[in-house]
């Protein structure tokens, strides 16, 4: 018994090391506990495998992830609005274009019947509106993208439960603490981290390691 609850400590040492680099992986330990033959110790049993997991780190770490993936995005999509419109004080902005159009006719009012300002003024116009259609076709342009990105993370969060789902069913058939249930927990953390990378999410742990995933809205 010794032997075996050594072998077996070993393969999770070893499965640790493997391991180290492996993004959700989680490292693990052996309970080892004594048995008894009447009053006395006669061996050492293998009473399931332990996850060496900081909770309370894990859950703040997912609701940093949401407010940072929240951030990220939000962050890309006004840079790109703000290329789309452009700094003021540059030209080709609807603000130079509109300058431009203003001082065209003000000088077409003091020279009504000049033909280089009556030219000026219509170029100034036809410029003004191509720069309306071109900032309104990177608007639109921005929104199709973003309902894109929105139908993505919908299949990524219904993929993420179903998954989650999937391996609670597992465990609960299982009724165990062993390696290949960790790993399943290793597996339906990373789901869950996946998850929380798109809404603010607490979860809620039952007797069975069964997981209740809620939004915190």
């Amino acid at each position: 018994s010794g032997l075996r609850a050594t072998q077996a400590s070993l393969s999770l040492v070893s499965s640790n090391v493997a391991n180290a680099e492996t993004p959700g992986y989680v490292r693990k330990t052996s309970n080892q506990v004594a048995g008894t033959t009447g009053d006395f110790g006669s061996s050492v049993l293998i009473n399931g495998v332990n996850r060496q997991l900081d909770q309370y780190v894990q859950t703040q770490l997912r609701t940093e992830n949401s407010g940072a993936s929240y951030a990220s995005i939000r962050s890309t999509y006004l840079a790109n609005l703000q290329n789309v419109y452009g700094n003021p004080d540059e030209t080709g902005t609807i603000e130079d274009a509109f300058n431009k159009l203003l001082t065209s006719f003000q000088g077409l009012s003091t020279s009504p019947d000049s033909q280089s300002a009556r030219i000026s003024a219509v170029s100034a116009a036809q410029t003004m509106a191509q720069t309306l259609n071109a900032t309104t076709q990177g608007i639109q342009s921005l929104r199709a993208n973003a309902e894109m990105g929105i139908n993505d993370s919908i299949t990524t969060a219904n993929n993420a439960m179903s998954q989650i789902a999937f391996i609670n069913n597992q465990l609960q058939n299982n009724g165990k603490t062993d390696a290949a249930t960790t790993s399943l927990l290793d597996q339906r953390d990373q789901y869950i981290t996946q998850l929380s990378a798109l809404m603010d999410i607490r979860t809620v742990v039952n007797d069975l390691n069964q997981v209740t995933v809620f939004t915190n809205s």
